[in-house]
């Protein structure tokens, strides 16, 4: 506990004396030091909180002077005056007190039996204790803090044991603002919090922010791993923290990175093992890549696959591989994801419905960023469908957002004669009944008959690479027909759709 003056006037052996009451709650302030001085003018010698001591011996306290000395302890930050009794005064001076009570400064009488040296050496020893019991005291958060780094669920015990550390609360962001960890009345100040994040985001050797939020001290700390921030720690209490409860914050912060460097070192070998699975499954030895999938504890989707390369250009590589491992749509599909080389990211997935729509949809989250597919491919197939797919990914002119179908590249050598604006505008017409422009349709016809038409009409060859029943593909092909006002069995019809499809496609 902080030494106050209130605490100086309770101590009875010294026989101090408040002369002037000054402001209230004046006497509930910390004393930092005890300046000896009997200059009539200290405060070059203050920093704020002191107990300036003295005789007045060198002041002649009228009180214009009364009023100017005070004046000046006040704006050097005195917390309180002690005048000792001596030959030049025997009580402290009536206008020495009226303008101490003025100006809100208390005034102590101190008895010519107590030396100012006695005085001044308690309030040493009371600092020297304060800081041996902080230091104590941050010994031990550090020590609790560290203990809770080993638990199974680190992260939440760290920032739990930091709230009772600091007697605050504490909140754990992940790098988008996302809660990871903290005590329940903290989780009101996460929208506050996360609208400040863009000041500390990619600035891995930033300081913390400040802020006040909801009347409390709040500080935000970036935890940054192999130079990129990965998340945030923010603790938050009614008081500034002091120098021992922010060593234990430092503490906690190094403690977190290393946690979240320790995840990464673990998602860096899963990456590895995916690459090496993939490798195996592409250089056409199946069982070599099951082999390994089995060894390295990571699934290899079984059956017919697809496989497909995408790529953004330089400044979105992280991004990407992010965005494609944590796809939720590529998760439930259990599809292989993993990085074929800085930018360019692989896929091995099983057929299903909506499968490709899945892929566009998560290039067209990321700037930039382009693919290539294959049709659905026997395992044994996959190193000639990865060998298309790659030749398409690197001399297709697809846009952003555009995932190429490596099947469809056969027909481009017609396509070159057919690229002008009138063919593009008959395609787009040709297609709009079965397109759905908003996403918001619960049947892809637009993918069907495609599907259809890739596998000549083939209705369980169809049907096996949509991942649906012969009958649900049956009903889906009459949708088209009746949108499309056309008789799909045409070979003529067929062709023109497959056409259209190949120009539209490339807009």
């Amino acid at each position: 506990m902080p030494l106050t003056v209130q605490m100086l006037l309770e101590r009875g052996e010294h026989g101090l004396e408040l002369a002037a009451e000054g402001s209230p709650g004046a006497v509930d302030r910390a004393v930092t030091w005890a300046l000896i001085s009997e200059l009539p003018d200290p405060s070059p010698y203050l920093e704020g909180g002191e107990l300036v001591l003295t005789t007045g011996s060198r002041l002649a306290l009228g009180e214009a002077a009364s009023r100017e000395y005070v004046d000046r302890l006040v704006a050097g930050g005195a917390v309180a005056l002690g005048f000792g009794a001596s030959s030049f005064y025997q009580n402290v001076p009536r206008p020495l007190v009226e303008a101490a009570g003025e100006a809100g400064l208390p005034v102590l009488a101190v008895p010519a039996t107590t030396r100012f040296a006695a005085l001044s050496r308690l309030v040493a020893g009371h600092l020297s204790d304060e800081r041996q019991r902080e230091l104590n005291y941050a010994v031990s958060a550090q020590r609790d803090l560290t203990r809770a780094s080993l638990s199974p669920y680190s992260a939440r015990a760290i920032a739990e044991r930091l709230a009772k550390a600091v007697r605050g609360w504490t909140l754990l962001l992940d790098a988008a603002g996302g809660f990871r960890a903290g005590v329940p009345a903290a989780r009101m100040h996460v929208a506050r919090v996360r609208i400040e994040l863009p000041r500390l985001r990619d600035r891995a050797n930033s300081a913390s922010l400040s802020m006040t939020i909801a009347g409390e001290s709040v500080v935000v700390l970036p935890l940054a791993v192999r130079g990129r921030v990965q998340g945030f720690l923010v603790v938050g209490r009614s008081t500034p923290l002091t120098t021992a409860e922010q060593a234990i914050v430092t503490t906690a912060v190094s403690l977190l990175c290393a946690e979240l460097h320790s995840a990464r070192g673990v998602l860096d070998s899963e990456r590895q093992h995916r690459l090496a699975v993939f490798k195996a499954a592409v250089a056409g030895d199946v069982g070599l890549a099951t082999a390994i999938g089995e060894a390295l504890d990571t699934d290899f989707p079984e059956g017919d696959l697809r496989v497909a390369i995408l790529g953004v250009p330089s400044g979105h590589e992280r991004e990407l591989l992010e965005h494609a491992e944590g796809d939720h749509g590529l998760r439930s599909l259990r599809a292989l994801v993993a990085e074929w080389e800085r930018g360019r990211v692989v896929v091995l997935m099983p057929p299903a419905e909506g499968d490709t729509r899945t892929l566009e949809a998560l290039l067209r989250r990321i700037p930039l960023a382009r693919g290539a597919v294959s049709d659905p491919t026997p395992p044994g197939e996959l190193s000639a469908a990865w060998e298309q797919v790659r030749s398409v990914f690197t001399s297709s002119r697809g846009g952003a957002g555009v995932l190429t179908c490596a099947g469809d590249v056969a027909t481009s050598g017609l396509m070159r004669f057919l690229d002008n604006d009138e063919v593009r505008g008959w395609a787009r017409a040709l297609l709009e009944p079965v397109t759905d422009k908003t996403g918001s349709a619960k049947i892809d016809l637009r993918h069907t008959l495609r599907t259809f038409l890739a596998h000549n009409g083939q209705s369980d060859a169809s049907a096996n690479a949509l991942g649906i029943h012969r009958h649900t593909l049956r009903y889906r092909m009459g949708k088209v027909a009746e949108a499309l006002g056309r008789e799909v069995d045409d070979p003529a019809v067929r062709a023109e759709l497959w056409i259209a499809l190949q120009l539209d496609d490339q807009l």
